[in-house]
Order: C-alpha cells, then structure tokens, then sequence
C-alpha cells in the first residue's frame, strides 16, 4: 500500500495504522493531497494539504450521513491548518476537543522504580475471560474499536490486576500496528491512590518493548491524572492535536 505512516510533522494516530497495516477493518479516500481514514467503527483523521474542496465532497457528506443516522463520528485533525478550516467550515456542527499524544522515552521508562504490590494483588494477562469480567473493557468495548473479539485476541493484548478475584485495574490496547500499541487504562475508583494503574501500565509497557513496538499514549489536555500517569512512566514532548465531534 503505497502510503506513508507518518508525513513531515504529521504523526497519524495509531487507528490510521492500524487500518493502514489491515489489523482492523477500514477505509482509506485519498484525493490530491489529501487523505481520509476512517475506521468502522466512526473514527477519522484527516492529513495532508487543508482542501475546501475536499471537506465539502468528502468529508462533509460522510458527517451528514453519520449525524442523520445517530452514529458516531470523531474526526481527528493531524495539523493546525485543518483545525483552522475544519473550525471556520463547521462551527455550528462541530465540538472541537484538544488532546496530547506523547513520545515513548525508553532510558526515562528504565529508570522507573516499582513498588512491590501488595499481598493479594496480582497482575495477568488480559484475556477473554478477563474481558467477561472487566467492567471497562467488556466485550462491548472490545467490539467497538476492534470491530470482533477474535480479531483483537489475535492482534490486541493488554494486562490486569486482581485482588479476591475480582479485576481492580487494568491497561488494553484500543489499538495496535505493526509498529505501534495505543494504551487504555482503567482502575476501580475504590482502588485508586495505590499505585495500581502505574504496575499495570508497565506490564503493558514491557510487552511492547518485548514485542518491537512502540507505545502510545494520548490523552485530553485536562486529564491530569492521565498526564501525570504517562509523564511517570516515561512518556514526554506532548504534540497537542484537535478530534472535532458532533455537536
């Protein structure tokens, strides 16, 4: 497929590669300089040279038929010139949102210093009978962004804590690529403070390492709890980025 991954000062979310490397189902619309890539599941980025054109024929059309049938539609913006003509063309339609995506420092990550967890806790793998158990990352989840449970079996992998049998905190990847996994992480509100989501972000971690990719994590600016999670383990330079979502 002849399509570059990363562009310039683009960087394309880990979806875009995902659909790109056919881990999940999507579609790619490419025109002049322009691209769109969508998942099935309602998720977008737009990339290349900002074109009217384009975001009337293109991407405006895909928007009306997803608003007209109550889907979901999030359009992620790879560069301040799109934010500006996605802002000025669709401001009445449009909810524009500002999110971080971090670069993965190995060295910062191995200088990291664990904490042994505590008598009772214990961290596995992430697997379908987790998945029934997980409040979060249900089957629901599963099948939203991977579009089945076999494909992400296949593809995903992700990691959990338990305590009495019962999952307290755990960390997924909502998407893979050849060369990326995109981290999701989740504890139990009653089991917050105690370290957990760090431990089990670091098994995710290490799994990515172990398996030549590259971890992601992006986050909502204002999400300072995921901010500070993801500055500890290792993650730095945020790039910020727009996802504009219907109003």
């Amino acid at each position: 497929m002849s399509f570059s991954h990363d562009t310039g000062s683009e960087i394309l979310p880990v979806f875009a590669h995902s659909v790109l490397d056919e881990l999940i189902k999507g579609e790619i619309i490419q025109q002049n300089n322009c691209s769109l890539i969508s998942t099935s599941s309602g998720i977008f980025v737009v990339s290349g040279e900002p074109d009217i054109d384009f975001f009337k024929h293109t991407i405006l059309p895909i928007y009306e038929n997803k608003k007209q049938k109550n889907e979901r539609f999030t359009l992620f913006s790879s560069s301040p010139e799109w934010d500006k003509l996605l802002t000025n063309k669709a401001t009445n339609e449009f909810k524009q949102y500002k999110r971080f995506s971090y670069f993965f420092n190995t060295q910062r990550y191995s200088s990291l210093k664990l904490d042994e967890l505590r008598d009772g806790y214990e961290v596995r793998r992430f697997n379908e009978d987790a998945m029934n158990r997980s409040l979060e990352f249900n089957e629901v989840y599963i099948k939203e962004y991977w579009g089945s449970v076999s494909r992400f079996l296949q593809h995903g992998f992700g990691y959990f804590i338990s305590y009495k049998d019962k999952i307290v905190s755990e960390s997924i990847s909502i998407f893979t690529s050849e060369n990326y996994a995109e981290i999701d992480v989740a504890t139990s509100s009653n089991f917050s403070g105690m370290g957990l989501a760090t431990h089990v972000s670091a098994a995710f971690i290490k799994h990515c390492l172990e398996h030549d990719k590259v971890p992601r994590w992006d986050c909502d600016i204002h999400n300072l709890g995921s901010i500070y999670l993801a500055q500890k383990l290792g993650f730095e330079n945020p790039r910020m980025y727009s996802i504009f979502v219907k109003r």
